[in-house]
């Protein structure tokens, strides 16, 4: 591998473009020239690589060049481990603050650097949003200015967009200049002082859903027309509701965490289970190490572990209803397939996949992360049906179990956990959550916001819904009998004795 500076051609006044050679191999050789410096060979040390102090401006040229020097050494190690590719060498090497375009770096993010998907979504969203409200077509890390940036906090605010809005693209603008800086793909950052941000109120207003936003979303829910379009619409339309119950019942969770959910993050080894289900004969009884209602999940937004006992009310019945909706309506997304719904049998329906596919709990074939194209179509497609009912957003539901839980006065410590996010206080250094007392407590006020809510009479009511529309039995199936109240009475006295558990038994 050649990584050396050289000179171009001779111009009129004698000096010369210094130019970056770029040789992996016979058939891979690039030349590229550095925008803006030009150099007078004859004061030239080849042996330092820097233009001698007699040389005019000599200061700025050599704090030039030992800024590309320094990326040429880097680019070299990157791509010398293989971490990029040539093409990717040849254009960090090319690019400057003035000729790299923004979105092009970011879309080299997946090679150079460790960000998620969903990372890199978010800064070309805040890039095409600069574009769009500065009217530069493709910007540049030299558009990253102050004069632009006010272009779009006046074309934001004539928008009727909050000045939120421009602090979080601004915000992105910021991490991703950082970035390029730090990666030696520009050389100069913009100040980014306190001049470039929006100003914003002290007081944000929070938007949140009460019971009968849900009720009244619900009743809207019909079917137009007899043909099959008609329904399988309607069908979405009762399904996004039920993704929203279920992110509410399971403390504010995410569609990404949604796609996620499964049996195989069970307390016990449920693969063990089914095989043992499969293999015992009738009458037997067996147990499994592990709590048969604990429910562990790895938050996708925070990575921040979470506890939720499944058999909470309604959770495991909201899943299983979705199941089969999602089974009718997404032949291709749904892991229970339309002939698993259709079975009776329990055995029947186990014996149907390989022990370890099994899985009770799964509602998508799919998870972000293993096909994000997939998943962003398919939500984009709730949240719509959701607007058509005049529903609250999905990331209302999170919003509201916060809401409700403050408006009952549980600690906002306890609040936090529930929700899996990170708590700035001095008191994360000093409570243990995997404590089964403190997890006594978290559940406990998972009930009492649960019941805040009215979830289980909003649940019984989406059922009634649906078997009106479409002349099914869900409720008579899934509904509960009991009055809340007492449901959750029940539940919460025995709270107690089902975290102790620590066996899980079978019976056939």
């Amino acid at each position: 591998m050649t990584l050396k500076f050289f000179f171009g051609n001779a111009r009129k006044d004698g000096s010369c473009a210094l130019r970056i050679r770029f040789k992996a191999n016979r058939l891979r050789d690039q030349k590229i020239t550095i925008a803006g410096l030009s150099i007078h060979p004859k004061l030239w040390d080849k042996h330092l690589n820097r233009v001698l102090p007699s040389h005019p401006g000599y200061r700025d040229i050599n704090e030039k060049i030992a800024k590309y020097e320094s990326k040429m050494q880097d680019v070299a190690e990157k791509y010398r481990v293989g971490n990029i590719n040539f093409e990717t060498a040849c254009r960090m090497l090319q690019s400057s603050s003035s000729m790299l375009s923004i979105s092009d770096f970011i879309e080299q993010l997946n090679t150079i650097h460790d960000k998620s998907r969903k990372t890199i979504e978010n800064y070309l969203n805040s890039v095409n949003a600069f574009a769009f409200h500065t009217g530069i077509q493709t910007p540049l890390f030299s558009d990253i200015n102050f004069a632009n940036i006010v272009r779009m906090r006046k074309s934001l605010a004539e928008a009727n967009r909050s000045p939120a809005t421009h602090n979080k693209y601004l915000r992105d603008l910021k991490a991703i200049s950082r970035l390029a800086f730090k990666l030696k793909i520009i050389f100069e950052l913009p100040e980014f002082d306190l001049t470039w941000r929006a100003k914003e109120t002290s007081f944000k207003k929070v938007e949140t859903a009460i019971p009968i936003d849900i009720i009244e979303a619900i009743n809207k829910i019909k079917i137009d027309a007899k043909h099959t379009r008609s329904k399988n619409k309607t069908v979405k339309q009762f399904e996004s509701v039920g993704l929203w119950l279920l992110m509410f019942s399971m403390r504010g969770m995410y569609p990404a965490d949604i796609n996620e959910i499964s049996s195989k993050n069970l307390d016990y080894n449920f693969t063990a289970r089914i095989m043992a289900e499969l293999e015992q004969t009738e009458g037997n009884e067996l147990s499994i190490r592990g709590n048969p209602y604990l429910y562990r999940h790895q938050r996708h937004k925070t990575e921040i572990p979470m506890k939720i006992m499944l058999n909470m009310p309604p959770i495991s019945r909201i899943i299983s209803v979705l199941r089969f909706l999602v089974s009718a309506s997404h032949s291709k997304d749904a892991f229970q397939k339309q002939d698993e719904s259709l079975m009776s049998s329990y055995e029947d329906r186990i014996r149907a996949k390989d022990p370890d596919k099994v899985d009770h709990y799964r509602i998508f074939s799919f998870t972000e992360k293993s096909d994000p194209k997939r998943f962003q179509h398919m939500w984009n497609n709730y949240y719509k049906q959701l607007r058509e009912i005049g529903m609250p957003n999905f990331k209302i539901a999170r919003k509201t179990f916060m809401t409700t839980a403050t408006l009952l006065d549980i600690p906002q410590s306890i609040g936090r956990a529930m929700l899996g996010q990170v708590d700035p206080t001095i008191s994360s250094h000093y409570n243990n959550f995997d404590d089964p007392k403190l997890f006594i407590k978290i559940t406990q006020a998972h009930i009492k916001v649960l019941r805040e809510f009215d979830i289980i009479n909003i649940f019984n009511f989406w059922l009634k819904k649906i078997d009106l529309e479409f002349k099914t039995d869900w409720e008579t199936a899934y509904g509960f009998k009991a009055p809340q109240d007492a449901i959750f009475k029940s539940y919460y006295l025995k709270i107690e004795e089902m975290v102790a558990l620590t066996q899980t038994k079978i019976i056939k």
